[in-house]
């Protein structure tokens, strides 16, 4: 655990280093603000509260988003998973709807929602849904045929036979979408907010880039990777209790 740390403070240490020697080599605070003026304006946001309710709204967007999608996909995604036909069906549509490039979805939300908190969160849903829908059909299907055998035999309930075999087969496809969900929600709320939000941490970025003011740009965009790896490190405590609760 402590090597961990060691290595976790060594790339720390290197990001800092390019950082810093690259804003002394440029020299020019809007095209590329040092990482001390950086930390420094992170500090006066927190400092005055600034920050605190773009904060909250990115949150509640990508979280919002993310649920969605986890809820809707869990049903599709067992139900393609279970039912050949259904698969045939909805997996081109699924399929159709992952090719849609985050751009398009930008251009029709300001003509279906409007400017808002809507059009960002439904943005994170319509991004996150075909990945997590294609993960969990794929582990349903991949489930043990030798065990589908045996509760046949054993003539085990239904109920049984779902989430001890079904599921637990479905769950690390399961885990994984919301590894790669966690870091890709932060990245989608924010294009959505500076595209089409009027709140939130994407939008103080767009609020930020027509100010010419850089070093906010950078203090925002920092916050959000912050936001990324914390998410990815709880999701993936909670991805291992899951999956012990699942065997």
């Amino acid at each position: 655990m402590k090597v961990k740390y060691f290595r976790l403070c060594v790339s720390i240490a290197i990001i800092f280093s390019l950082w810093l020697t690259g804003s002394f080599i440029v020299g020019n605070d809007l095209l590329l603000p040092g990482p001390v003026k950086t930390i420094q304006r992170l500090a006066e946001l927190f400092i005055s509260g600034e920050i605190f309710s773009p904060l909250l709204f990115t949150t509640l967007k990508a979280l919002g988003g993310l649920s969605l999608a986890l809820f809707f996909s869990l049903i599709i995604g067992f139900a393609m998973g279970l039912i050949e036909i259904l698969y045939e069906i909805f997996k081109p549509i699924i399929i159709t709807l992952q090719a849609i490039p985050i751009v398009s979805w930008l251009a029709l939300a300001i003509l279906w929602w409007g400017v808002g908190f809507r059009s960002p969160l439904y943005i994170v849903f319509l991004t996150l849904f075909p990945i997590i829908t294609l993960n969990i059909t794929e582990g349903v299907k991949n489930v043990d045929k030798k065990l589908l055998e045996m509760a046949r035999v054993f003539n085990l309930p239904k109920k049984i036979v779902f989430k001890d075999i079904y599921f637990a087969s479905a769950m690390p496809f399961i885990v994984s979408s919301l590894r790669i969900s966690s870091g890709m929600m932060w990245k989608t709320v924010a294009v959505a907010e500076f595209m089409v939000g009027i709140s939130g941490l994407g939008r103080m970025i767009s609020d930020a880039k027509y100010a010419l003011n850089t070093t906010d740009v950078f203090a925002f965009t920092v916050i959000l990777i912050i936001l990324g790896i914390v998410s990815e490190i709880i999701f993936d405590k909670l991805s291992r209790r899951m999956m012990v609760r699942a065997s």
